[in-house]
């Protein structure tokens, strides 16, 4: 389900930015006025240099999404309850989607959280470049196919860096959290007291083994 809804979300993208450069829709009576409506928003962020605001807000999220599970920050619960709920909210964790966590490593989870946005931006790119060869074939006379396709590429190219700015903060984390271990002690009959780690995100997995090793290396 939740596959099929970021799916869904890449096609609307590609859909909305082709219906944004059909400039003779403006003047259709359904669809016109909302295109209209985005001219002047566009008009309005540029005028208002929005981009560089919305590049703070965008490293303001990266920060305060992985300060407590990152960087072990103790903050009070009123800041790290909202915090966490957008980083959980984020997360690009989908192995969990397909089977049971316990029935995959945490390195393959870490594997699939890694290239989940590889594969999102070339589904996106791949749409770019449907839409504008449907274009191409019904241009007269047509264009070179490589030229169109590569133009496609560009058409969605800030939607692929967007996704990047979304997805380093729960990548990194989820990164980070190979080192994230929990320490107890246990005592073994007739034998000193011993400590050992293992991994918060995998109990099954200790720290400092050639097993932990594989993940962090």
């Amino acid at each position: 389900r939740i596959v099929g809804l970021v799916l869904g979300l890449c096609v609307a993208c590609g859909l909305a930015v082709w219906a944004y450069s059909m400039t003779a829709w403006r003047k259709k009576t359904f669809i016109g006025p909302l295109l209209r409506f985005a001219d002047r928003s566009v008009k309005y962020y540029v005028g208002g240099g929005m981009t560089a605001k919305v590049k703070i807000l965008f490293g303001f999220y990266q920060i305060s999404t992985v300060l407590s599970s990152t960087y072990s920050a103790r903050l009070p619960d009123k800041y790290t309850g909202w915090t966490d709920k957008l980083a959980s909210a984020i997360s690009i964790d989908w192995s969990g989607f397909f089977l049971p966590e316990q029935c995959l490593g945490y390195d393959l989870r870490l594997v699939v959280s890694a290239l989940s946005p590889v594969v999102l931006i070339a589904l996106l790119m791949g749409t770019g470049i449907a839409l504008r060869l449907r274009r191409w074939r019904a241009a007269s006379p047509r264009p070179k196919l490589w030229a169109e396709a590569a133009l496609g590429l560009l058409d969605l190219t800030p939607a692929g860096l967007v996704l990047i700015f979304c997805f380093v903060p729960s990548i990194s984390a989820s990164i980070f959290r190979s080192w994230s271990c929990q320490a107890y002690t246990i005592s073994p009959p007739n034998e000193p007291l011993e400590q050992v780690s293992y991994m918060r995100q995998d109990a099954s997995v200790e720290c400092g083994t050639s097993e932990h090793d594989s993940i962090t290396l």
